[in-house]
């Protein structure tokens, strides 16, 4: 059925219906996929969950608390290497094959780092015994009303981070950032069926979604491999070099779409 709220169904039935498949398909992820790529999916499953909960958060705040802090901590238990990851992923976006040897089998190194099988078997008690909860959420009062209030309230956090992050310039601005850009994405695309005018903020919110994670992964490779220098028989600064020109195009990216999402006070909700 896809990440989207059926604009033919009251809200509560859509947000439940949406919340089954999203455990279904983490669910799936532990039974069938190395465990890297379980701990991935699993980790973006919990937080398409916790989006969903954020649009209609002011109404359910008890809710919300509960199991948000659920799948937070199901996540959270699954990290593990997920930076080390995030930064072996980075240097193999932006180096050319066969180049930086040294660097590359140091990160696979530190990227190598297989999840903790205890881990994996809580991961999957968590997610069925919060599947065993959505039917009985606490929904049946809202109405589409709610949705929409809920989409412009993180839309006007998203436009809060982003001047925070342009204003102090750091990796935990960007990446605070990054997270309400996402949070406003999952949004756009629950209610993208419902309200036509969403449809055309997709594309450039997923762009700028990528473009915020590059650089901080980049950032924080860089910050990793600076102190380093003596260890790679002196081919650190062509690298760095080359991290640092990538996340210049990046933030050159980043204000570009953040100028054309966040112009205005309020998103547009035309059905």
């Amino acid at each position: 059925m896809g990440y989207k709220l059926d604009k033919k169904k009251p809200l509560p039935e859509a947000l439940r219906r949406v919340a089954h498949a999203e455990v279904t398909a983490a669910q799936a992820a532990l039974e069938e996929l190395s465990a890297e790529e379980a701990v991935h999916e699993v980790r973006k499953h919990c937080k398409k969950l916790r989006a969903l909960l954020r649009l209609v958060r002011k109404d359910t705040e008890n809710l919300y608390r509960y199991e948000n802090a659920h799948y937070r901590t199901l996540a959270d238990a699954l990290s593990g290497s997920r930076d080390a990851v995030s930064m072996r992923d980075i240097f193999l976006k932006v180096v050319p094959a066969n180049e930086f040897d040294e660097v590359r089998e140091f990160l696979d190194q530190r990227a190598d780092q297989h999840a903790d099988p205890e881990a994996m078997a809580e991961a999957g008690a968590m997610l069925e015994q919060g599947e065993e909860r959505i039917d009985e959420w606490p929904l049946d009062e809202l109405g589409w009303k709610h949705a929409r209030r809920g989409y412009r309230d993180y839309y006007k956090r998203a436009r809060k981070a982003m001047d925070k992050a342009f204003e102090h310039e750091s990796a935990e601005t960007f990446h605070d950032f990054r997270k309400r850009v996402k949070d406003h994405w999952y949004h756009t695309r629950l209610l993208k069926k419902k309200y036509k005018s969403l449809g055309k903020r997709r594309k450039p919110l997923r762009d700028l979604s990528r473009a915020l994670g590059d650089w901080r992964d980049l950032h924080l490779l860089c910050s990793l491999l600076a102190p380093r220098s003596g260890e790679f028989s002196g081919k650190l600064i062509p690298l760095l070099d080359l991290a640092n020109a990538r996340m210049k195009d990046l933030r050159e990216e980043i204000d570009r779409l953040a100028g054309e999402l966040f112009s205005e006070k309020k998103p547009s909700l035309d059905s």
